[in-house]
């Protein structure tokens, strides 16, 4: 079971970046010629999903970003928690 779980979250990530990299791209052709290479790198995570979002408001990758984010941070505090529990218990 945790095979799987984490298997899925690696592919998850892999989407991610994917979804990352095309959302960069897009901005970057949607923009000025003065700005473009400056959404490849120069830009946070959040100023990408926010303009992204505002020009395209129907698309789902700025979504499933923010889900993937979130995902990832609830994981992380439900495996702390319960290795925190486990070595309690047997303490």
């Amino acid at each position: 079971m945790v095979d799987f779980a984490f298997a899925a979250l690696v592919i998850m990530a892999l989407v991610n970046i994917g979804f990352w990299f095309a959302m960069r791209i897009r901005l970057m052709r949607m923009d000025s010629a003065r700005d473009r290479i400056e959404w490849l790198s120069l830009r946070s995570g959040d100023d990408v999903l926010d303009t992204y979002a505002a020009l395209f408001p129907n698309s789902v990758l700025p979504r499933y970003c923010r889900f993937v984010f979130w995902t990832a941070i609830v994981l992380a505090a439900v495996g702390l928690c319960s290795v925190a529990i486990q070595k309690a218990l047997r303490g």
